[in-house]
């Protein structure tokens, strides 16, 4: 049972991770008084700094097990420029999206705003995200969870397995903060879940196709940095890259999880299906003509 137990110890340190986190930034500000993006940045220090280097070390118990040790795992640095594939995807789907959804008239474009108006608020978030949301949750489930249950199930269940617990995830940590008296951090309704479940599917088919968590990682920040900077900005109080008519409607919920979302899992499900007809085609025109006959 070592495979359950490693899949749990990721999960649970995740889940862990995030509720000291949250915890630690309330605290920060009941103590100091502090901002948001202060204590946001807090959260995302304790959340990297306590889930990153446990992961790290469990991820050599999964190599232990499993036998295998790759020279270069999905999380190396040498893997980093598909970080850009995975900006670029998502940059390239929401741009395709609010096409489409001016061209059918969901959306109105009024105007764009100048960089100096978003920018640095913008490089705050994404350094922020970062540590708090895309190299934990990445790391922790599309990696080590994901090859912990790849070991034990063909693809699609592991796909399926990881991703039911990344939806568990956030809600394991709001049940804890109820309990414990804070203020729950998320609102748990079923478009929640919903939106967490595609997510999770997309997230893990990035990383099957380019064999490395970075791709995951860059799609995960250029999501979130477009929904709270272009979609719907005014829910995080931030000041928007543009500014357009009907984004709370139909027109933004395509953008994000029509288009951006469901769009990279047709994309990604394209391509492996193309790598997988690649490789049997490979295969088969290296059977020497005779053993065909055979």
């Amino acid at each position: 049972m070592k495979w359950l137990l490693l899949v749990f110890a990721g999960w649970s340190t995740l889940v862990g991770g995030l509720f000291l986190a949250t915890l630690s930034g309330d605290v920060a500000v009941q103590l100091f008084s502090l901002e948001k993006n202060s204590k946001l940045l807090i959260q995302g220090l304790v959340m990297s700094g306590l889930v990153v280097p446990i992961i790290l070390y469990w991820y050599q118990r999964v190599y232990r097990m499993t036998g295998v040790t790759p020279k270069t795992p999905v999380y190396s640095w040498k893997r980093f420029y598909h970080f850009f594939t995975g900006v670029l995807l998502a940059i390239g789907l929401a741009s395709l999206g609010f096409i489409i959804a001016i061209s059918q008239g969901w959306i109105v474009f009024e105007k764009w705003h100048t960089p100096d108006q978003w920018i640095i608020a913008l490089l705050i978030n994404v350094f922020i995200a970062f540590l708090y949301e895309a190299l934990p949750e990445e790391l922790a489930l599309r990696g080590m969870v994901y090859d912990v249950l790849r070991n034990r199930f063909v693809a699609w269940q592991a796909v399926l397995f990881q991703t039911l617990l990344f939806v568990a995830a956030p809600i394991a940590v709001t049940q804890i903060q109820v309990l414990v008296g804070l203020d729950p951090g998320n609102a748990i309704n079923m478009p929640y879940i919903i939106l967490m479940f595609c997510f999770g599917i997309c997230l893990q088919l990035l990383r099957l196709w380019t064999g490395s968590l970075w791709t995951g990682i860059g799609f995960h920040l250029a999501y979130l940095e477009i929904t709270r900077f272009v979609i719907w900005p005014d829910i995080y109080g931030v000041p928007p890259i543009i500014t357009y008519q009907g984004g709370l409607g139909i027109g933004g919920l395509f953008i994000s999880l029509g288009m951006i979302v469901i769009g990279s899992i047709i994309v990604s499900l394209i391509i492996l299906v193309a790598k997988r007809y690649m490789r049997k085609s490979g295969q088969f025109n290296h059977i020497h003509p005779k053993k065909i006959v055979e």
